[in-house]
């Protein structure tokens, strides 16, 4: 018996070859990641797969497989009989991503101080003069991407491929705090001085400088959030009144 490349359709309606059914889903999956985390889809929002697919111009089924997946990691929270709730951003949040990573980030600094060589420190220096126009998300995005390969590389220097794992996940998943704060001002000339300070430090091999501009830096980028974080009127409702009310009141309705 040879199985059918297509799923299952309805009697008339034309069939989509699996391969081009995932190609789909994998698309769309994409596009409404990249919407979240970019803040594009507000924190907090509550939004429909029928809203999702007009606005992304997406085939149904593959705005639900997207769904689906997103549901899954924690990007969506499903609604009963409304939707779904963009995962919301807390205080909360914003606390114990800038801890964990100062925990992760000091310790690559200090392990990576007098390791950096000359071509590596060229790259960096490269890396960090990238800018970005607060507010444009295409902009941001890059600059973001351009500074975590920036941290990458310094931990990369320390021979620890788990300390560069768990450095990745822990800038990508602080990716859409970044863009609050981001798009409140630029930070592109203070970034370039806490850059240029931990590059000559890491040179030297003085980890305790290195430690210190890393501490100062994440204390600088950990206020630009908040104050964006503070700023953002509909953000302020999601995590001070609590996103819970909100969904409870669409179940109401």
């Amino acid at each position: 018996m040879v199985e059918s490349d297509a799923s299952s359709v309805a009697p008339g309606e034309p069939s989509t070859p699996v391969s081009a059914q995932r190609r789909q889903s994998d698309e769309a999956y994409e596009a409404i990641s990249r919407a979240i985390v970019r803040c594009d889809l507000a924190p907090g929002v509550i939004v429909s797969e029928a809203e999702l697919a007009a606005r992304f111009r997406l085939k149904t089924a593959a705005t639900r497989a997207a769904v689906d997946r997103l549901s899954v990691v924690g990007l969506l929270r499903p609604i009963h009989r409304r939707g779904y709730v963009v995962k919301p951003i807390t205080l909360r949040d914003v606390n114990e991503l800038f801890q964990l990573r100062a925990i992760i980030e000091v310790g690559v600094v200090r392990l990576a101080a007098g390791k950096v060589d000359a071509a590596s420190l060229q790259r960096l220096e490269l890396v960090r003069t990238k800018e970005y126009q607060p507010g444009d998300r295409d902009s941001e995005a890059r600059f973001l991407q351009a500074n975590t390969e920036f941290h990458l590389a310094v931990a990369r220097a320390t021979g620890n491929d788990r300390l560069v794992l768990a450095l990745a996940q822990t800038l990508s998943e602080m990716e859409r705090l970044f863009h609050f704060g981001l798009a409140m001002r630029d930070r592109t000339a203070e970034m370039r001085e806490e850059h240029r300070a931990l590059i000559d430090a890491l040179a030297r091999g003085d980890a305790d400088e290195a430690e210190r501009v890393t501490r100062e830096e994440l204390e600088s980028s950990k206020a630009m959030v908040v104050a964006g974080f503070m700023s953002s009127e509909s953000l302020l409702d999601v995590s001070i009144s609590g996103v819970q009310a909100r969904v409870m009141q669409a179940v109401a309705l």
